[in-house]
């Protein structure tokens, strides 16, 4: 993505305008995509412009399921931001060899949101951004 940039800009210095443009759009996968819109405007409302930090709260209880299955409720909150901060939040689980990504949630706002997962085994432990990836109080 930054080759692609440089070739844009040439001997001309890099701003953040340039790499939101169309070198970062051919870059972009479609988990990247929050809005659905094809630009990553959110990320750079978020982080590079804005100076919000999210806390977050989650809470989550594992249950038995048929066939020696296991279920999870768990309940995921955003707070502390205004209506339009947005972010992709991951979900871990430990099935005894350490926490393993299972997924992301996307998340805009004031946000609460209940969510049930399934698995084939049981889990010792669920967790929300458990490694740090995203900033959070």
């Amino acid at each position: 993505m930054m080759h692609d940039s440089w070739n844009v800009t040439g001997d001309t210095p890099a701003s953040t305008r340039i790499l939101q443009g169309p070198s970062l759009k051919k870059h972009m996968t479609k988990k990247m995509d929050l809005q659905q819109n094809g630009r990553l405007d959110w990320f750079f409302r978020e982080w590079v412009w804005g100076t919000q930090v999210p806390r977050y709260s989650f809470k989550y209880e594992l249950q038995p399921a048929e066939g020696g299955k296991f279920k999870v409720q768990a309940e995921i909150t955003q707070s502390e931001v205004d209506e339009n901060f947005a972010m992709f939040v991951p979900i871990f689980a430990d099935f005894g060899d350490g926490m393993v990504r299972l997924t992301q949630v996307g998340i805009a706002g004031q946000f609460h949101q209940d969510l049930q997962l399934r698995f084939g085994s049981q889990t010792q432990k669920v967790a929300l951004n458990a490694y740090k990836e995203i900033l959070e109080r």
